[in-house]
């Protein structure tokens, strides 16, 4: 069953984002991914957030999303974009296969 990476961060730092994206598509080379959505134009509807930066993976399984997180290699990257930004948050989710 497909399980889907959500991550929404306040970034301060470009750089420090940039590299964190160069590292996290190298990862990906082990732990494959789809990205299904970054930033772009997004409307909130209802609530309020402090984000500015919106991202939507799509693994193969929750299994490969947690290995993915937990590697050593997107443990040093995950430092990367927590320098570089002023608050995050990341959920991965079981999705339904249809």
């Amino acid at each position: 069953m497909s399980a889907y990476w959500i991550a929404r961060a306040r970034m301060r730092d470009m750089e420090g984002q940039d590299q964190y994206a160069r590292i996290i598509g190298d990862i990906g080379q082990r732990f494959p991914y789809q990205t299904l959505a970054r930033s772009g134009q997004v409307h909130i509807v209802e609530g309020t957030t402090h984000f500015d930066r919106y991202f939507l993976h799509r693994f193969a399984s929750v299994d490969s999303a947690l290995a993915f997180y937990n590697s050593p290699e997107y443990q040093e990257a995950a430092a990367i974009r927590r320098a570089a930004c002023d608050g995050c948050e990341l959920v991965i989710m079981e999705g339904e296969d249809r």
